[in-house]
């Protein structure tokens, strides 16, 4: 039977802590939206991730069948004869692991693989890594990492558009201003989808340790507190 747990609701405000804490995974380049591409920070889904394993599916990143799954209840079957004839078609169309059929009767396996909650761009101006973190909007909350603290007015501009900056000085992972909270009204197959591509991303990544300078022992801040543990410092690219 499928897993019941995703998509998440996370409804705090993120930090670099979050990913101190183990809870949180980064995957890079696994924000994928109308072309711009960042990083997700993700939850998993690590019984689904578990079962993909043991039957060989990967990424499954059809909008479509994303669609015509989501019209089935995760792991309780449904008649073949309920279901529209495009619909069938799709779901017969699907790779071993996302649904099984039986004697008549359909049943949906699939369930997300994660939950993205945060999407980061990276950037070294403002306008642009603006304008790129606003196409992750319905799906996350939206983080910048810049190069230097942006001046009142920019920072003025982030807040009321919800996005989170945090910067890198003297080595560390500093938060300037927090992200707004996402909040999810739908799911829909095109979010369904956003995390289908982090997925993706996930299988092909180099370990975090061959692209951050993760365990070089620098410690990270918060605009309100200091952490004790140790904190990756995320790349600017």
């Amino acid at each position: 039977m499928a897993s019941m747990g995703h998509p998440l609701t996370w409804d705090r405000r993120l930090d670099p802590g979050a990913i101190v804490s183990g809870t949180v995974d980064v995957i890079t380049r696994g924000a994928v939206a109308s072309g711009v591409v960042g990083d997700a920070l993700v939850i998993r889904n690590r019984p689904e991730e578990g079962r993909r394993r043991q039957v060989g599916l990967g990424a499954v990143t059809s909008l479509w069948l994303l669609d015509s799954v989501m019209s089935l209840p995760p792991g309780v079957p449904i008649r073949v004869s309920d279901l529209s004839g495009a619909t069938l078609a799709n779901l017969r169309s699907a790779p071993a692991g996302v649904i099984a059929i039986d004697n008549g009767w359909v049943t949906r396996l699939l369930s997300p693989p994660l939950t993205v909650i945060g999407a980061i761009v990276h950037g070294t101006g403002w306008r642009r890594p603006m304008q790129q973190v606003g196409h992750f909007t319905p799906f996350a909350q939206r983080l910048l990492v810049v190069d230097k603290v942006p001046p009142p007015g920019l920072m003025w501009e982030a807040q009321v558009a919800g996005v989170g900056v945090w910067t890198v000085h003297n080595g560390q992972l500093v938060e300037v201003c927090a992200p707004e909270p996402f909040r999810r009204r739908y799911w829909k197959p095109a979010g369904w989808r956003f995390a289908e591509r982090a997925y993706a991303a996930s299988l092909s990544a180099k370990p975090l340790t061959e692209w951050s300078l993760a365990f070089e022992g620098r410690p990270t801040h918060t605009n309100s507190a200091t952490l004790r543990r140790l904190q990756p410092v995320l790349p600017l690219t």
